[in-house]
């Protein structure tokens, strides 16, 4: 009698292990996934709800630390520029249907311009102009000296931090190396609610 022998199981799970050593990084990295998904959700997670449950605490004390719910002071280099150029609103009224805003403004023009070494050939304060906001105040100069002092002129009126707007400026040049500027000045204020400080 002949005997059958079953098949042998061999090749059955030679092709079954094949596929399942083609995708071992992927089944690694999946792995991987979970445990640190599980380390997150166990360790981190209840930490997170701490920390804002600490946050909101200390902000129903007065003391909110968290960055979303402070507003940030402003350096005290800005808060003193502000402080420089701001008027209160009376006094900005006053001082501008007086005229002192603007002749002040020619006066510290004329200043500055002699402190570099220009000669002033003629000065004329300008108009003032009021926004509910701010008061502008204008003035004319014409200037005789070297390039270098106009521009040394510019770098003086913006290392003086007060808020001066250039609306105009045309340079001449005129023989012996000076040159003619006609400039055109502005200075804003901010205006301030409550009295005179």
């Amino acid at each position: 009698m002949t005997s059958i022998a079953p098949p042998s199981a061999g090749p059955v799970l030679r092709t079954g292990a094949t596929p399942l050593r083609r995708f071992w990084p992927a089944l690694a990295a999946l792995l991987v996934l979970t445990l640190l998904s599980s380390v997150h959700s166990l360790v981190f997670s209840p930490l997170a709800g701490r920390y804002q449950q600490q946050l909101h605490a200390a902000g129903d004390l007065g003391a909110p630390l968290d960055p979303k719910l402070v507003l940030a002071p402003l350096p005290p280099r800005v808060t003193d520029m502000l402080r420089k150029n701001s008027l209160a609103e009376a006094e900005a009224n006053q001082l501008s249907q007086s005229g002192f805003l603007a002749t002040d403004l020619v006066r510290r023009l004329a200043a500055a311009a002699g402190g570099c070494g220009i000669d002033v050939a003629a000065s004329e304060p300008g108009g003032v102009t009021q926004t509910p906001g701010t008061v502008e105040v204008r003035a004319q100069l014409r200037l005789r000296g070297r390039y270098a002092q106009v521009v040394k002129l510019m770098d003086a009126l913006a290392s003086e931090h007060s808020l001066y707007r250039i609306e105009r400026l045309s340079v001449v040049p005129l023989t012996g190396g000076l040159v003619e500027s006609k400039i055109e000045v502005a200075r804003v204020f901010l205006k301030r609610s409550g009295a005179a400080s």
